[in-house]
């Protein structure tokens, strides 16, 4: 009866431990995936009123580098700041991408109406989980649209 216990317990123990790890993964993944958004609506809310941060200096960033500024930091709780892509574009009236849009960060003047979009790959740490995606990676991203108030420039 010993042997069967050990038996069991050595074909049951790893499966429980990759469900374990999986969870674990996954929850990276949502926590990650949901500071992202929160970081990106901070950056908008920031970006629609015009306001301008100042660096440690004293001395005051642009709109743009205080949109970044404010994203970087309440993203760097989940993620590492410095793996992000931030995207800041108008859009359309019909809330597209425009064309080209790629490549720009503009923060928009009164009464733009912008996007704000922030990628980050995220890697797993679970190898049996990892082998599922393409280099054990993905790709999440969280946007914001938003219209900028009327504020002085």
């Amino acid at each position: 009866m010993k042997g069967v216990i050990t038996l069991e317990f050595a074909l049951v123990f790893p499966m429980f431990l990759v469900l374990i790890f999986g969870v674990m993964d996954f929850g990276r993944l949502f926590f990650a995936y949901h500071t992202l958004q929160y970081a990106t609506r901070e950056g908008a809310r920031l970006a629609m009123v015009g306001y301008k941060l100042q660096d440690e200096g004293g001395n005051e960033l642009t709109r743009l580098e205080s949109i970044i500024k404010i994203i970087k930091e309440n993203a760097s709780l989940a993620v590492d700041p410095d793996g992000l892509s931030i995207s800041i574009f108008p859009v359309d009236e019909d809330y597209g991408d425009p064309e080209g849009w790629e490549g720009i960060t503009d923060p928009g003047r009164p009464g733009d109406i912008m996007r704000i979009r922030v990628r980050y790959t995220y890697q797993f740490i679970t190898p049996l989980i990892a082998n599922f995606f393409t280099d054990g990676k993905v790709i999440i991203q969280a946007e914001t649209t938003y219209k900028n108030e009327p504020f002085r420039t």
